[in-house]
């Protein structure tokens, strides 16, 4: 969706400038001597009126250029934020998924680690009288990992497995009362990228650090939200990382149960 309206305002804003372009020209040919007499020949007598419909065109022209100028050097109004503080990101996913009403938008991907934090916070969200119907696919280390084994913390898989099992009781239990659908995929990789894809395609995105003695951590780290709104080239660049990461996910989690 973001796409075609970036393509939509790339047509509106060539089309801005022929129009000003010939706008211009046409005002210029009426101040030539002889241009006058053969606007009226052809039946362009009025040609006061044709002035200020050519000067309106301009105008309108400048006033678009001039809020779009404005659009481009002002960050803040694509809603893009970012959340130093996990917690204060958690508020702002669960703010921004109670809003959802289109059954289609009704998806959460959880591109998680060991889904430690993620899943208590989204349990709470879904355990709500009011919250039916949604889906969510949760990404998180397996608990049999040979490839990250090296490079995450020793207690990772454990954690990871830990939660599944949670995951898997709410799915029994509540989330069969609420008619959730739930998917788990295990992916065995080291993780670096790591966040959530709601479903109307904003995206809350972070990504690891190394710690010093040369593994992962997942503490304290920083999340950018970034709204479906929001169709910059870094936005852009955001929403493909994540895709690509979350895929990989589901490829590996295929790939190990195969």
């Amino acid at each position: 969706m973001h796409k075609s309206a970036d393509q939509v305002e790339r047509f509106v804003e060539d089309g801005q400038a022929w129009v000003a372009l010939a706008a211009g020209l046409v005002l210029l040919l009426l101040q030539v001597p002889g241009v006058q007499d053969v606007a009226e020949d052809i039946g362009l007598d009025d040609s006061r009126g044709l002035l200020i419909t050519i000067g309106v065109l301009l105008l309108g022209s400048i006033l678009l250029e001039l809020r779009q100028l404005k659009r481009r050097v002002t960050p803040a109004i694509t809603g893009r934020q970012h959340y130093s503080d996990p917690n204060e990101m958690y508020n702002a996913l669960i703010e921004k998924a109670s809003e959802m009403t289109d059954p289609e938008h009704l998806r959460i991907d959880v591109l998680g680690l060991t889904l430690y934090s993620a899943w208590p916070q989204l349990e709470f969200f879904l355990e709500r009288p009011d919250v039916t119907n949604w889906t969510l696919r949760l990404a998180t280390l397996a608990t049999d990992t040979t490839a990250a084994r090296h490079w995450v913390p020793d207690n990772w898989p454990q954690e990871s497995s830990t939660t599944i099992a949670q995951v898997r009781d709410f799915e029994k239990g509540q989330g069969k009362l609420h008619s959730h659908a739930i998917e788990i995929y295990e992916y065995d990789f080291a993780p670096a990228v790591h966040g959530f894809r709601l479903g109307n395609g904003d995206v809350f995105i972070s990504t690891l650090r190394w710690r010093d003695e040369g593994r992962l951590g997942k503490h304290r780290f920083p999340y950018d939200y970034v709204p479906v709104r929001d169709i910059s080239p870094e936005a852009d660049a955001a929403r493909a990382l994540f895709k690509n990461w979350f895929d990989q996910a589901l490829l590996s989690s295929s790939m190990n149960r195969g």
